[in-house]
């Protein structure tokens, strides 16, 4: 018996949708603005030049690549930067105009007049409310990432997703000889990831002494605890002596152009994180889907 396998590339979504997308070139080239840099602008800047259309990326940052930063700069996971690498290429390759440290806004827009706005402004981390936060210390993943926290000896990561993310401060600050108590709101660490991944991660951070806390649910802190709940029996969770609460609670898009440009009569597209937070690869594909669009 035969049996089929879907595939697909992080960095080319074409494969495996070959006749979705075939590149045709246009007629009458259009006049685009990309907001966002991360791989959803980037992708769909150098599909939509690629096909003859006049793009201008906008990025608010130094630097083109968004999460992917973050992703690179994590124990293993240096390769994940290719994808900035490639897709930066591309664009070059189809003459695109980026345009760094520059912020987006309506009036901005109605000033460039573009054809269309593709809308890839990502999102950020979310931070609810935590009871006790201000007699703890309470840092998000992101920080800890990129070197902006002292997390102290004794750490408890909150991971609300059972992504990369977690996995990867739990095994960075492993490694810098932390105690580090992983607490997954979920039935295991990195649930939302590849097994093969995972299963590898899993067992790297047992040698390393990571303590996993399944169906733990953030419930507080204080000064010196961190309180969970279990997500079943909703019986408490306590972890004492913790110098640093890591906070990897998802994120939230970041929608202000978006809401901003209510009632503009001119084309957009929302692709990537700022239309709903998920992986690189829905922000890519979209992104392709976006750049064939326009």
């Amino acid at each position: 018996m035969q049996s089929f396998y879907p595939i697909s590339c992080i960095q080319r979504p074409e494969t495996g949708r070959e006749l979705d997308f075939v590149g045709d070139k246009v007629a009458t080239p259009r006049r685009i603005l990309v907001a966002g840099g991360g791989p959803a602008g980037m992708k769909a800047a150098a599909v939509a030049a690629e096909r003859g259309h006049d793009v201008t990326p906008h990025e608010g940052a130094a630097r083109l690549g968004g999460q992917t930063l973050l992703a690179q700069l994590l124990p293993g996971r240096a390769e994940f930067g290719g994808i900035v690498t490639n897709l930066a290429r591309d664009m070059e390759l189809a003459r695109v105009k980026v345009v760094t440290n520059s912020h987006v806004d309506r009036a901005m827009i109605e000033h460039e007049a573009p054809d269309a706005v593709i809308v890839a402004t990502g999102a950020l981390p979310y931070r609810p409310p935590i009871e006790g936060q201000d007699e703890g210390q309470v840092v998000d993943a992101w920080s800890v990432i990129r070197d902006e926290a002292n997390v102290g000896a004794s750490v408890v990561i909150a991971d609300w997703k059972g992504d990369w993310i977690g996995l990867g401060v739990a095994e960075k600050l492993a490694r810098a000889g932390c105690h580090v108590r992983l607490a997954i709101n979920g039935t295991h660490a990195g649930m939302n990831i590849q097994k093969y991944v995972r299963d590898m991660w899993i067992g790297t951070l047992h040698k390393l002494g990571v303590e996993i806390i399944p169906y733990a649910r953030l419930y507080g802190v204080d000064a010196d605890t961190v309180y969970l709940q279990h997500t079943t029996s909703s019986e408490p969770i306590i972890c004492n002596d913790v110098d640093t609460l890591v906070a990897s609670l998802g994120h939230e898009a970041v929608s202000e152009l978006q809401f901003g440009l209510e009632g503009w009569e001119g084309e957009t597209h929302l692709v990537g994180d700022c239309y709903a937070p998920r992986t690189c690869e829905e922000a890519v594909l979209e992104g392709l889907r976006a750049g064939s669009a326009v």
